[in-house]
């Protein structure tokens, strides 16, 4: 009697049930997960400017964090000019907040920056103007720390200013030209190394520092553009692995009146200016790493003589140094810094001189950032995996090393933002076990003062959410420990074997492993029978330099073979069906996919790639050479790493997908790959999405992408 109860229940619960339909898991999820929306920091408030929902898209409030009170900011009057509402796409406080940066009409450029037209709302006397009388088109536009004038770049990329008291534009650069730039970056600086920020404000407002960069040697790649009744074409400055990189300097304009100096030792002509900052009105500090970015020097300049002095260098002979821009310059002179000298990324100071350095943090783990720093109560905020390699949570030390206080307690990969006076943080996090949940804390003890947001877990109960979870096997050769993540079908049973899709990237120094919620798409495939894997091989980051530089000249080697033990360990442990084994990845995991394809081929029946890169001799410099150095210098890690060169041992099926106007993994590694298939009469399907770029979207793309995927592992897998 009591087992005919039990499966009575057991269909009950079942029935209630609903599965994640195609629709949902890409276009439209029916999940609500904690967000608190796009929103805007108020200079010195622990206060947010967020924009109305519904109905109320036009207006704007101001929420208090910490009294949990809204009020109407703006109202949708605020925006209208002679009778015309703009559609204002993002606001930006001047440092005084009397004023409003108002952007419109954006149009992007590359993956990071924008065109946009700009307008200045005074709060004060409740008016909108035109930021200049040519307020169109313009680029990398902020305010001065003093709030009183703001600098851009227009298309004739030269930098400009505009006195806002005084309603007078100047400009302050000359040599703007098709290739030479001021105070924007091009293609490759933006992609790989600062973003497209070019240029400082100086904390008095009254100089700017800035980057002059000439791409005027560097070879053009050309993307056409079909879709024309004649086809155009754009050209991106790209500098392939082992070519030319552009030339750039560093110069510091006066605002008012005249006077340019450039820099002492600020000049490169194929290693990297990677980071730049005032420390205070008279110096600036810059960065000069080498092209193979095994080495860097830190150098501080006075902005009167341009006289410059080194006062840091760091070097790393079997690997490469990250170039994060965690260098904090203190008001002593000392500088923080986050350093591998001792084989994990650890917080380092130094004497203003750099005659004496000494570490904050210590350990077998990795600081990944640093949030704030006190100086008057000499301690520094930072992010580290300290607690577990697959979480980042926030921690607090003070400068002698004491007194390390664990502020986000909660387990889980947390992400934080202070607010605007800098007491207190908003913290974002979430487990494999539970859903993503928003609080906003005091910064010194990690107190709660109120919770944000919190996505409901019931929501995902009903369409029988599957938590993925971590394990860990050793790798072929017994050496290391590796770590995985997978996730089951729901009605998983472990009496039965299932087909796999491994999800990878694995590019040096990332992570794939994470203590968080998971993903609806891998939810999706599980409903559909399939078990999901991922895996970090060596190579990859949060387990120290040693572990990290393993990727180093041939980031392949380990790539395929901690994948063939993460596939044995799936077999051996009586999980996957060993003849149903597939693989997917979008651009570096494009790139895996087609390595398991081809080098893995005895493992990998079926694999769909999306903007894989297939020769990283196609790929760029700065990216490229960081891992595998020049091709000219290191001829077998590139052929190894070329995935083109195994296509002889292809034996699956393998679907690649990119966008003809993909500025940054470009079609050609497509069309080199399915050209070598063709000659080596390999089964290889493709898609080549018009006009699309690297994220392959708009005008039915995504849907078409994910459908065409899903189908190619149930006809292949």
């Amino acid at each position: 009697m009591k087992k005919i109860i039990s499966l009575i229940i057991i269909t009950v619960n079942f029935s209630f049930c609903i599965w994640l339909t195609y629709e949902e898991a890409v276009l439209d999820s029916p999940f609500e997960t904690a967000s608190i929306g796009y929103k805007i920091t108020v200079p010195d408030e622990d206060a947010v400017i967020i924009r109305g929902r519904g109905d109320n898209w036009r207006n704007w409030y101001k929420v208090n964090l910490i009294q949990n009170d809204t009020t109407l900011f703006l109202d949708s009057l605020a925006f209208n000019l002679k009778g015309n509402d703009l559609y204002v796409s993002s606001l930006e406080f001047s440092n005084d907040a009397k004023m409003l940066l108002v952007r419109t009409d954006f149009k992007p450029i590359w993956r990071y920056s924008y065109s946009a037209t700009y307008y200045l709302y005074d709060l004060m006397n409740k008016k909108l103007f035109p930021l200049s009388d040519e307020n169109k088109d313009l680029r990398n536009v902020k305010f001065a720390p003093t709030s009183d004038r703001i600098a851009y770049v227009r298309q004739d990329n030269n930098i400009y200013v505009y006195d806002i008291k005084r309603d007078r534009e100047r400009r302050l650069t000359t040599s703007g030209s098709e290739f030479v730039s001021n105070g924007h970056f091009g293609w490759l600086y933006e992609e790989e190394l600062t973003g497209f920020d070019a240029y400082r404000w100086s904390p008095d407002g009254k100089s700017i520092c800035y980057w002059e960069e000439d791409n005027s040697m560097v070879k053009d790649f050309s993307i056409i553009d079909d879709l024309a009744q004649y086809p155009t074409i754009t050209k991106i400055k790209y500098p392939k692995a082992g070519e030319t990189n552009p030339t750039l300097k560093i110069g510091v304009l006066r605002v008012s009146g005249a006077g340019k100096r450039w820099l002492d030792s600020a000049y490169v002509n194929n290693d990297y200016l990677s980071w730049m900052e005032w420390i205070d009105n008279e110096r600036i500090a810059f960065l000069k790493l080498k092209r193979n970015q095994k080495s860097w020097d830190l150098f501080v300049s006075n902005r009167n003589t341009g006289k410059s002095v080194k006062v840091l260098a760091e070097e790393d002979k079997s690997g490469w140094l990250e170039n994060d821009g965690q260098i904090k310059f203190l008001d002593d002179g000392k500088i923080i810094w986050i350093s591998e000298k001792t084989g994990y990324r650890h917080l380092w100071m130094s004497k203003h001189s750099g005659s004496k350095t000494w570490p904050i943090t210590q350990g077998k783990w990795e600081v990944s950032k640093i949030i704030k720093v006190d100086e008057e109560k000499d301690i520094v905020y930072f992010m580290a995996n300290q607690e577990s390699v697959f979480e980042e949570r926030l921690y607090s030390i003070r400068f002698d090393g004491t007194e390390t206080k664990l502020l986000s307690l909660e387990n889980g990969h947390h992400t934080i933002s202070l607010t605007g006076s800098g007491d207190f943080f908003i913290d974002s996090y979430s487990t494999t076990e539970s859903p993503k949940k928003i609080v906003l804390k005091e910064l010194t003890g990690g107190g709660v003062i109120r919770v944000l947001a919190k996505t409901d877990l019931e929501q995902f109960k009903r369409y029988r959410w599957s938590p993925p979870k971590i394990v860990q096997f050793k790798s072929i050769d017994g050496s290391t420990f590796l770590d995985g993540i997978i996730t089951l079908p729901p009605n998983y049973d472990d009496k039965e074997r299932y087909p796999v899709i491994v999800h990878g990237y694995g590019m040096p120094g990332t992570q794939k492993v994470w203590n968080k919620w998971g993903s609806t798409w891998d939810q999706y495939l599980a409903q559909q029978g399939y078990i999901i894997f991922s895996m970090d091989s060596r190579g990859m980051s949060g387990r120290g330099e040693e572990f990290k530089n393993l990727s180093y000249g041939d980031m392949s080697k380990y790539l395929a073979l901690d994948h063939i033990a993460g596939v044995n360990y799936l077999i051996d442990s009586g999980y996957a069906d060993e003849n149903r084994i597939g693989a997917w990845g979008s651009s570096g995991g494009g790139y895996f996919t087609c390595l398991m394809l081809t080098k893995n081929a005895q493992y990998f029946k079926a694999g769909v790639a999306i903007a894989p890169c297939t020769d990283f001799r196609l790929y760029d410099t700065a990216y490229t050479e960081r891992s595998m150095g020049m091709p000219e210098r290191n001829k077998a890690g590139y052929d190894s790493t070329n995935v083109i060169n195994w296509i002889h041992r292809m034996e699956g099926k393998i679907l690649l997908m990119h966008g003809s106007a993909d500025d940054n993994v470009h079609s050609q590694h497509t069309i080199k790959f399915v050209q070598a298939a063709l000659r080596a009469d390999k089964d290889v399907e493709w898609y080549l999405y018009p006009n699309r770029n690297h994220g392959i979207y708009g005008g039915g793309a995504r849907k078409h992408l994910y459908k065409k995927m899903i189908e190619f592992f149930k006809q292949n897998l």
